[in-house]
Protein backbone atom coordinates (compact mmCIF):
# COMPACT_ATOMS: atom_id res chain seq x y z
CA UNK A 1 0.00 0.00 0.00
CA UNK A 2 3.04 2.32 0.83
CA UNK A 3 3.98 2.59 -3.28
CA UNK A 4 0.00 3.40 -3.59
CA UNK A 5 0.24 6.11 -1.01
CA UNK A 6 3.47 7.74 -2.48
CA UNK A 7 1.76 7.93 -5.78
CA UNK A 8 -1.06 9.24 -4.86
CA UNK A 9 0.58 12.01 -2.76
CA UNK A 10 3.15 12.86 -6.07
CA UNK A 11 0.17 13.07 -8.20
CA UNK A 12 -1.55 15.49 -6.45
CA UNK A 13 1.35 17.24 -5.59
CA UNK A 14 1.69 17.69 -9.24
CA UNK A 15 -1.54 18.86 -9.97
CA UNK A 16 -1.53 21.28 -7.20
CA UNK A 17 1.50 22.59 -8.40
CA UNK A 18 0.02 22.82 -12.08
CA UNK A 19 -2.91 24.72 -10.70
CA UNK A 20 -0.89 26.97 -8.76
CA UNK A 21 1.49 27.95 -12.29
CA UNK A 22 -1.62 28.19 -14.52
CA UNK A 23 -3.51 30.95 -12.12
CA UNK A 24 -0.58 33.03 -11.89
CA UNK A 25 -1.53 36.46 -12.61
CA UNK A 26 0.10 38.01 -15.72
CA UNK A 27 1.72 41.82 -15.43
CA UNK A 28 -0.39 44.56 -16.16
CA UNK A 29 0.39 46.57 -19.58
CA UNK A 30 -2.64 48.70 -19.81
CA UNK A 31 -1.97 51.76 -20.33
CA UNK A 32 -3.34 54.30 -17.05
CA UNK A 33 -6.55 56.20 -17.64
CA UNK A 34 -9.10 58.05 -15.59
CA UNK A 35 -10.90 55.66 -13.94
CA UNK A 36 -13.98 55.57 -11.46
CA UNK A 37 -14.18 53.42 -8.51
CA UNK A 38 -17.38 51.74 -7.72
CA UNK A 39 -16.97 50.46 -4.38
CA UNK A 40 -19.87 49.24 -1.86
CA UNK A 41 -18.26 50.40 1.71
CA UNK A 42 -15.51 53.05 2.12
CA UNK A 43 -12.23 50.42 2.38
CA UNK A 44 -13.43 48.65 -0.70
CA UNK A 45 -11.98 51.64 -2.71
CA UNK A 46 -8.61 51.49 -1.47
CA UNK A 47 -8.59 47.57 -1.37
CA UNK A 48 -10.53 47.12 -4.65
CA UNK A 49 -8.98 50.14 -6.57
CA UNK A 50 -6.05 52.18 -4.91
CA UNK A 51 -2.87 50.34 -6.94
CA UNK A 52 -4.98 51.74 -10.30
CA UNK A 53 -5.31 54.87 -9.15
CA UNK A 54 -1.67 55.57 -8.12
CA UNK A 55 -0.84 55.43 -11.48
CA UNK A 56 -3.63 57.49 -12.85
CA UNK A 57 -2.00 60.09 -10.10
CA UNK A 58 1.06 60.06 -11.65
CA UNK A 59 0.20 60.95 -14.96
CA UNK A 60 -1.88 63.39 -13.96
CA UNK A 61 -5.48 62.09 -14.95
CA UNK A 62 -8.71 61.91 -12.47
CA UNK A 63 -9.93 59.56 -10.25
CA UNK A 64 -13.37 59.49 -9.36
CA UNK A 65 -15.11 57.52 -6.27
CA UNK A 66 -18.59 56.75 -5.72
CA UNK A 67 -19.88 54.74 -2.75
CA UNK A 68 -22.60 52.74 -2.60
CA UNK A 69 -23.91 52.76 1.12
CA UNK A 70 -22.67 54.19 3.99
CA UNK A 71 -20.99 51.86 5.84
CA UNK A 72 -23.00 51.71 8.51
CA UNK A 73 -26.61 51.44 9.60
CA UNK A 74 -27.40 55.20 9.06
CA UNK A 75 -25.91 57.79 7.06
CA UNK A 76 -25.56 59.66 10.01
CA UNK A 77 -24.59 57.41 12.64
CA UNK A 78 -21.08 57.44 14.33
CA UNK A 79 -19.67 54.59 12.25
CA UNK A 80 -20.64 55.92 9.44
CA UNK A 81 -19.33 59.70 9.68
CA UNK A 82 -15.78 57.81 10.95
CA UNK A 83 -15.19 55.57 7.98
CA UNK A 84 -16.27 58.70 5.61
CA UNK A 85 -13.37 60.99 6.86
CA UNK A 86 -11.25 57.86 6.71
CA UNK A 87 -11.78 57.27 3.20
CA UNK A 88 -11.43 61.11 2.33
CA UNK A 89 -8.27 61.18 4.26
CA UNK A 90 -7.01 57.82 2.80
CA UNK A 91 -8.01 59.50 -0.96
CA UNK A 92 -6.10 62.67 0.04
CA UNK A 93 -3.17 61.28 1.14
CA UNK A 94 -2.58 60.83 -2.84
CA UNK A 95 -4.17 63.87 -3.91
CA UNK A 96 -7.74 63.26 -4.67
CA UNK A 97 -9.62 66.05 -3.54
CA UNK A 98 -12.96 65.27 -1.57
CA UNK A 99 -14.96 66.45 -4.76
CA UNK A 100 -14.13 63.48 -6.67
CA UNK A 101 -16.24 61.26 -3.99
CA UNK A 102 -19.89 60.89 -3.77
CA UNK A 103 -21.49 58.86 -0.87
CA UNK A 104 -24.46 57.48 -1.98
CA UNK A 105 -25.40 56.51 1.71
CA UNK A 106 -27.68 53.65 1.44
CA UNK A 107 -27.64 51.44 5.01
CA UNK A 108 -24.96 48.82 5.00
CA UNK A 109 -26.63 45.44 4.87
CA UNK A 110 -25.54 42.25 6.25
CA UNK A 111 -22.96 40.35 5.03
CA UNK A 112 -25.15 37.35 3.52
CA UNK A 113 -28.55 39.87 3.15
CA UNK A 114 -30.86 40.27 3.55
CA UNK A 115 -30.70 43.94 1.05
CA UNK A 116 -31.11 47.22 3.93
CA UNK A 117 -32.56 48.89 1.15
CA UNK A 118 -35.51 48.48 -0.92
CA UNK A 119 -35.65 48.39 -4.85
CA UNK A 120 -36.52 52.05 -5.41
CA UNK A 121 -33.38 53.19 -3.96
CA UNK A 122 -31.31 50.71 -5.72
CA UNK A 123 -33.05 52.09 -9.18
CA UNK A 124 -32.39 55.41 -7.96
CA UNK A 125 -28.65 54.33 -6.94
CA UNK A 126 -28.05 53.26 -10.64
CA UNK A 127 -29.69 56.72 -12.05
CA UNK A 128 -27.10 58.50 -10.02
CA UNK A 129 -24.40 55.99 -11.39
CA UNK A 130 -25.38 56.31 -15.01
CA UNK A 131 -25.33 59.90 -14.67
CA UNK A 132 -21.96 59.65 -13.49
CA UNK A 133 -20.69 57.53 -16.27
CA UNK A 134 -22.26 59.52 -18.77
CA UNK A 135 -20.31 62.37 -17.91
CA UNK A 136 -16.77 60.77 -17.57
CA UNK A 137 -14.10 61.27 -19.64
CA UNK A 138 -13.92 59.25 -23.31
CA UNK A 139 -11.98 56.44 -22.52
CA UNK A 140 -12.25 56.74 -18.88
CA UNK A 141 -12.18 52.86 -17.06
CA UNK A 142 -14.38 51.58 -14.08
CA UNK A 143 -13.42 49.77 -11.73
CA UNK A 144 -16.42 47.45 -9.97
CA UNK A 145 -16.32 44.22 -7.79
CA UNK A 146 -15.68 40.83 -9.59
CA UNK A 147 -18.17 38.51 -9.42
CA UNK A 148 -19.12 35.49 -6.92
CA UNK A 149 -18.68 38.16 -4.12
CA UNK A 150 -19.58 37.16 -0.80
CA UNK A 151 -20.93 40.90 0.32
CA UNK A 152 -24.57 41.60 -0.95
CA UNK A 153 -23.48 45.22 -1.06
CA UNK A 154 -20.88 44.37 -3.43
CA UNK A 155 -22.90 42.37 -5.55
CA UNK A 156 -25.49 44.92 -5.74
CA UNK A 157 -22.90 47.64 -6.60
CA UNK A 158 -21.27 45.86 -9.46
CA UNK A 159 -24.93 44.89 -10.93
CA UNK A 160 -25.97 48.51 -10.64
CA UNK A 161 -22.73 49.63 -12.58
CA UNK A 162 -22.79 47.02 -15.12
CA UNK A 163 -26.13 48.12 -16.10
CA UNK A 164 -25.89 51.71 -15.67
CA UNK A 165 -22.70 51.30 -18.37
CA UNK A 166 -24.87 49.28 -20.89
CA UNK A 167 -27.67 51.54 -20.51
CA UNK A 168 -24.90 54.31 -21.22
CA UNK A 169 -23.93 53.10 -24.84
CA UNK A 170 -20.73 54.27 -24.08
CA UNK A 171 -18.56 52.38 -25.85
CA UNK A 172 -15.46 53.83 -25.34
CA UNK A 173 -15.39 52.62 -21.43
CA UNK A 174 -12.95 49.86 -20.64
CA UNK A 175 -14.64 47.79 -17.61
CA UNK A 176 -12.09 45.94 -15.03
CA UNK A 177 -13.53 43.93 -12.38
CA UNK A 178 -11.44 43.11 -9.36
CA UNK A 179 -11.88 40.27 -5.98
CA UNK A 180 -11.98 40.99 -2.99
CA UNK A 181 -12.91 37.98 -1.07
CA UNK A 182 -15.53 35.17 -1.48
CA UNK A 183 -15.88 32.11 0.04
CA UNK A 184 -15.31 29.73 -3.18
CA UNK A 185 -13.29 27.30 -3.53
CA UNK A 186 -11.59 25.80 -6.37
CA UNK A 187 -8.29 23.66 -7.19
CA UNK A 188 -8.64 24.80 -10.46
CA UNK A 189 -9.06 29.03 -9.55
CA UNK A 190 -7.53 29.36 -6.34
CA UNK A 191 -5.07 26.10 -5.58
CA UNK A 192 -3.34 27.62 -2.92
CA UNK A 193 -6.65 29.11 -0.50
CA UNK A 194 -8.43 25.51 -1.25
CA UNK A 195 -5.41 23.53 -0.15
CA UNK A 196 -5.20 26.06 2.74
CA UNK A 197 -8.77 25.65 3.95
CA UNK A 198 -9.01 22.53 3.43
CA UNK A 199 -5.95 21.35 5.48
CA UNK A 200 -7.10 23.03 8.68
CA UNK A 201 -9.96 20.99 8.96
CA UNK A 202 -7.81 18.35 9.46
CA UNK A 203 -8.09 17.32 13.29
CA UNK A 204 -5.84 20.33 15.71
CA UNK A 205 -4.29 21.68 12.77
CA UNK A 206 -6.46 24.42 12.64
CA UNK A 207 -4.57 25.47 16.55
CA UNK A 208 -1.53 25.81 14.50
CA UNK A 209 -2.41 27.14 11.16
CA UNK A 210 -3.51 30.44 10.41
CA UNK A 211 -6.60 31.05 7.97
CA UNK A 212 -5.49 31.99 4.50
CA UNK A 213 -4.85 35.07 3.47
CA UNK A 214 -3.74 36.01 0.14
CA UNK A 215 -4.24 37.68 -3.34
CA UNK A 216 -7.69 37.75 -4.17
CA UNK A 217 -9.04 35.31 -6.71
CA UNK A 218 -11.69 34.64 -9.12
CA UNK A 219 -14.45 32.28 -8.95
CA UNK A 220 -14.02 31.46 -13.08
CA UNK A 221 -12.09 32.45 -16.02
CA UNK A 222 -8.59 33.61 -16.24
CA UNK A 223 -6.90 35.09 -13.03
CA UNK A 224 -6.03 38.62 -14.20
CA UNK A 225 -3.33 41.09 -13.92
CA UNK A 226 -1.38 42.93 -11.02
CA UNK A 227 1.20 45.44 -11.06
CA UNK A 228 3.70 43.23 -9.87
CA UNK A 229 6.67 45.38 -11.14
CA UNK A 230 5.54 48.17 -9.19
CA UNK A 231 6.05 47.70 -6.04
CA UNK A 232 5.22 51.10 -4.61
CA UNK A 233 1.81 50.46 -5.73
CA UNK A 234 1.37 47.90 -3.57
CA UNK A 235 3.47 49.63 -0.85
CA UNK A 236 1.16 53.00 -1.47
CA UNK A 237 -1.96 50.68 -1.16
CA UNK A 238 -0.87 49.37 2.14
CA UNK A 239 -0.26 52.99 3.61
CA UNK A 240 -4.10 53.94 3.10
CA UNK A 241 -5.10 51.55 4.35
CA UNK A 242 -3.39 52.68 7.13
CA UNK A 243 -6.39 55.24 7.22
CA UNK A 244 -8.99 52.64 7.89
CA UNK A 245 -8.55 52.67 11.86
CA UNK A 246 -12.24 52.04 12.54
CA UNK A 247 -11.49 48.36 10.51
CA UNK A 248 -8.33 47.09 12.30
CA UNK A 249 -5.70 48.70 10.55
CA UNK A 250 -3.82 45.61 10.75
CA UNK A 251 -6.18 43.25 10.24
CA UNK A 252 -7.18 44.88 6.57
CA UNK A 253 -3.50 44.66 6.26
CA UNK A 254 -3.17 41.07 6.82
CA UNK A 255 -6.12 40.12 4.51
CA UNK A 256 -5.72 42.57 1.77
CA UNK A 257 -1.96 43.99 1.12
CA UNK A 258 -1.64 41.84 -2.09
CA UNK A 259 -1.13 42.64 -5.16
CA UNK A 260 -4.75 43.48 -6.52
CA UNK A 261 -6.07 41.20 -9.78
CA UNK A 262 -7.86 43.38 -12.64
CA UNK A 263 -9.29 42.05 -15.30
CA UNK A 264 -11.16 43.29 -18.23
CA UNK A 265 -14.51 42.63 -19.06
CA UNK A 266 -15.65 42.07 -22.96
CA UNK A 267 -18.52 44.26 -23.90
CA UNK A 268 -20.29 40.66 -24.96
CA UNK A 269 -20.56 40.04 -20.97
CA UNK A 270 -21.87 43.18 -20.17
CA UNK A 271 -25.41 42.51 -21.25
CA UNK A 272 -25.29 38.64 -20.91
CA UNK A 273 -26.76 37.51 -17.36
CA UNK A 274 -24.09 35.75 -14.70
CA UNK A 275 -24.34 31.94 -14.54
CA UNK A 276 -25.07 31.03 -11.15
CA UNK A 277 -21.47 29.45 -10.14
CA UNK A 278 -22.11 25.19 -9.44
CA UNK A 279 -21.01 25.19 -5.73
CA UNK A 280 -21.38 22.32 -2.84
CA UNK A 281 -21.33 24.05 1.21
CA UNK A 282 -18.26 22.24 2.40
CA UNK A 283 -15.36 23.57 4.55
CA UNK A 284 -17.10 26.49 5.31
CA UNK A 285 -17.10 27.82 2.09
CA UNK A 286 -18.58 26.65 -1.77
CA UNK A 287 -16.89 24.26 -3.20
CA UNK A 288 -16.66 23.21 -7.00
CA UNK A 289 -15.80 19.90 -8.34
CA UNK A 290 -12.21 20.29 -8.63
CA UNK A 291 -12.42 21.27 -4.74
CA UNK A 292 -14.07 18.23 -3.52
CA UNK A 293 -11.77 16.25 -5.80
CA UNK A 294 -9.17 17.43 -3.68
CA UNK A 295 -10.99 16.63 -0.64
CA UNK A 296 -11.53 13.29 -1.47
CA UNK A 297 -7.83 12.58 -2.23
CA UNK A 298 -6.99 13.97 1.11
CA UNK A 299 -8.98 11.71 3.12
CA UNK A 300 -7.85 8.67 0.62
CA UNK A 301 -4.46 9.84 1.32
CA UNK A 302 -4.59 10.43 5.29
CA UNK A 303 -6.44 6.77 4.89
CA UNK A 304 -3.66 4.80 2.95
CA UNK A 305 -1.10 6.87 5.04
CA UNK A 306 -2.68 5.32 8.68
CA UNK A 307 -3.10 2.27 7.06
CA UNK A 308 0.68 1.77 6.47
CA UNK A 309 1.83 3.33 9.82
CA UNK A 310 -0.32 1.16 11.78
CA UNK A 311 0.92 -2.10 9.75
CA UNK A 312 4.34 -0.95 9.37
CA UNK A 313 4.01 -0.45 13.51
CA UNK A 314 2.62 -3.88 14.41
CA UNK A 315 5.31 -5.46 12.52
CA UNK A 316 7.78 -3.73 14.27
CA UNK A 317 6.52 -4.84 17.35
CA UNK A 318 5.21 -8.36 16.81
CA UNK A 319 7.21 -9.74 19.46
CA UNK A 320 4.43 -8.10 21.77
CA UNK A 321 1.56 -9.80 22.03
CA UNK A 322 -1.29 -7.16 22.28
CA UNK A 323 0.52 -4.57 20.07
CA UNK A 324 -2.09 -5.27 17.54
CA UNK A 325 -4.92 -5.32 19.68
CA UNK A 326 -3.65 -2.09 21.26
CA UNK A 327 -3.23 -0.57 18.01
CA UNK A 328 -7.00 -1.59 16.97
CA UNK A 329 -8.43 0.08 19.68
CA UNK A 330 -6.54 3.12 19.33
CA UNK A 331 -8.53 3.04 15.54
CA UNK A 332 -11.63 2.48 16.99
CA UNK A 333 -11.08 5.20 19.97
CA UNK A 334 -10.90 7.76 17.34
CA UNK A 335 -13.58 6.89 15.50
CA UNK A 336 -15.68 6.53 18.39
CA UNK A 337 -14.66 10.21 19.79
CA UNK A 338 -15.26 11.60 16.88
CA UNK A 339 -18.27 10.45 16.20
CA UNK A 340 -19.24 11.86 19.59
CA UNK A 341 -17.67 15.38 18.76
CA UNK A 342 -20.04 15.28 15.58
CA UNK A 343 -22.86 14.76 17.82
CA UNK A 344 -22.19 17.31 20.43
CA UNK A 345 -21.52 19.90 17.39
CA UNK A 346 -18.06 20.83 18.64
CA UNK A 347 -16.48 19.59 15.08
CA UNK A 348 -17.38 19.99 11.99
CA UNK A 349 -18.58 17.13 9.50
CA UNK A 350 -14.90 17.78 7.32
CA UNK A 351 -12.58 17.04 10.65
CA UNK A 352 -14.56 14.07 11.84
CA UNK A 353 -14.21 12.51 8.09
CA UNK A 354 -10.56 13.38 8.53
CA UNK A 355 -10.19 11.70 11.61
CA UNK A 356 -12.91 8.63 10.47
CA UNK A 357 -10.38 8.04 7.48
CA UNK A 358 -7.44 7.91 10.01
CA UNK A 359 -9.39 5.56 12.45
CA UNK A 360 -9.88 3.28 9.15
CA UNK A 361 -6.56 3.25 8.35
CA UNK A 362 -5.17 2.42 11.64
CA UNK A 363 -7.78 -0.36 12.18
CA UNK A 364 -7.33 -2.06 8.87
CA UNK A 365 -4.00 -1.75 8.65
CA UNK A 366 -3.76 -3.74 12.14
CA UNK A 367 -6.38 -5.92 10.99
CA UNK A 368 -4.23 -6.88 7.50
CA UNK A 369 -0.64 -6.48 9.41
CA UNK A 370 1.83 -9.33 7.89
Amino acid sequence: MLHIDIILIFLTAIVLIFCVSVVRPKPFLDPPRDVLICAAHSDDCVIQGAEYAVGVIEKSLSVRIVYLTCSGPRPESDIARKRRLEAIAAWQSIGVPNKNLLFIDLVESPVEGPLSYSSQQIADAKKIILAMILALPRGTAVLIPAAGESHVDHQTVRKISLDAIVDSQREDVVVYESPEYNSFLSLIHCPKKTFWTILRYAPSVKKFVRPYAGSSTYVDGGPGLVFANDPRRLSKKKEMLGHFFSQDVALLIHHFGYATPYRKILKPKLVREERKLWAIPAFGSRCDISALAFALSFLTITLLTAYEVSGRLVLAMRSFVTTDIVVMLFGLTIGAVYVRKTAQGTVSLETSLIAWAAALGVFFGTLFAH
